[in-house]
């Protein structure tokens, strides 16, 4: 399973992305939290395709 996959199951458990540091050419890290029993989790993330994804399903999973 890679990133993209767990980060789908994490949103579908409740995590919510509350933050991600991206370097233009070094790895991403994202930082999740479920705010329904208080757990946090990080992932770190390379590949430039992969972090696009991710970022998209990040902002379109966004409440505003």
């Amino acid at each position: 399973m890679d990133e993209f996959d767990k980060i789908k199951k994490m949103y579908d458990s409740g995590y919510r992305c509350i933050r991600y540091d991206d370097t233009k050419d070094g790895e991403m890290c994202i930082y999740f939290k479920n705010f329904e029993n208080e757990n946090s989790e990080a992932m770190r993330v390379s590949g430039f395709d992969q972090k696009m994804q991710i970022k998209n399903f990040i902002n379109q999973n966004t409440m505003k």
